[in-house]
């Protein structure tokens, strides 16, 4: 089930999940220092973010954390425990965000390789903006879902 939460108060439900998710995905782009894997409970109760959360009974299974910036809104984190993956439930949260966003921009950002998360935001309306190399080599992509424009029947 769906539902928009506080980070305050789904902190400790929330770490574990997103440990487990990130783990995952810092093996899957070789990239051992993936920034959210030292993100604490206190970090994650006092984010500033918009929450969804998907619910598998009482158990919290995938997480979707985002901010209003300057152009619209910035997807911030996207998290689904590995236990419930290939069940829909990452993309039920982006289409919660993406309504959340409404007429508004949404932004995302991920690995250039992460390419399960690049097919995810691509499949949904998300587009290549822009391409980004750390020094330390990774790559990062930022994709971007404008708002559908008025009809031009």
């Amino acid at each position: 089930m769906l539902r928009q939460i506080a980070p305050a108060d789904y902190a400790a439900a929330a770490l574990p999940v997103q440990l487990a998710a990130y783990r995952q995905e810092a093996e899957l782009i070789n990239y051992p220092a993936l920034p959210p894997l030292a993100e604490t409970q206190a970090d994650l109760a006092t984010c500033r973010e918009v929450w969804f959360g998907w619910f598998e009974g009482a158990q919290l299974a995938g997480l979707l954390g985002m901010e209003a910036v300057d152009q619209g809104w910035l997807i911030a984190r996207l998290v689904v425990s590995p236990a419930f993956q290939r069940r829909g439930i990452g993309q039920t949260l982006v289409n919660a965000a993406i309504d959340h966003a409404g007429d508004n921009l949404l932004t995302v950002g991920t690995a250039l390789a992460n390419l399960p998360a690049l097919q995810l935001y691509r499949r949904l309306g998300f587009r290549d903006a822009s391409l980004h190399t750390l020094p330390d080599g990774l790559q990062l992509i930022e994709l971007q879902r404008r708002p559908a424009g008025p009809s031009s029947d």
